[in-house]
């Protein structure tokens, strides 16, 4: 009976320090509140070109180099949907320069050399912003480069042999233009 009394009297005073401990509360959580979140890259294609004047000192017949290239960066943000880059120098017209009193200059006889290769004229065929143009580069876009940029030059030359020009000062405007596609 001993050993029965000591084991009641254990139990007792266990249950007398569980009914005396404080009781334990359950973790109680909130509800979950969201947050949408909307980021927007816009695609975007740009072209800075300079200087923004290049000068020639012509002669009466021959080859005048422009007095530096044209340096042109070429910045894209694009979308997967597009699979290439293409970036042009042109003129408007036939005439590239023109003294305002009928005497010109034209297309033909304006050359560009991209990149520090051969010189070519600005009669490049059917481009999408006209037929007076060159080609400087045409990139392929893929993961790799959605958002890139190049630079790239283009030197300029005016061969004035046969156009038998009068003295006078010759102006005109080269336009540079990319297209994604």
């Amino acid at each position: 009976m001993k050993v029965n009394y000591k084991a009641w009297m254990i139990l007792g005073v266990l249950a007398l320090a569980l009914a005396m401990a404080p009781a334990s509360q359950a973790q109680l959580n909130s509800n979950q509140a969201t947050v949408a979140l909307n980021a927007t890259l816009a695609e975007s294609l740009t072209v800075a070109a300079g200087p923004a004047t290049v000068n020639f000192t012509l002669l009466a017949a021959g080859i005048s180099n422009g007095s530096a290239p044209v340096a042109v960066t070429t910045t894209w943000v694009l979308a997967p949907t597009r699979t290439s880059v293409k970036l042009y120098a042109y003129f408007s017209s036939v005439n590239a320069l023109t003294d305002g009193s009928g005497n010109n200059i034209p297309t033909a006889n304006v050359s560009g050399s991209v990149n520090a290769g051969p010189f070519g004229a600005f009669t490049g065929g059917a481009g999408p912003f006209g037929t007076e143009n060159i080609q400087v580069f045409n990139q392929a876009i893929g993961a790799a480069n959605w958002s890139s940029s190049r630079n790239d030059s283009v030197a300029l030359r005016i061969n004035t042999t046969g156009l038998g020009l009068p003295s006078g000062t010759y102006t005109g405007t080269l336009n540079v233009q990319a297209q994604a596609l």
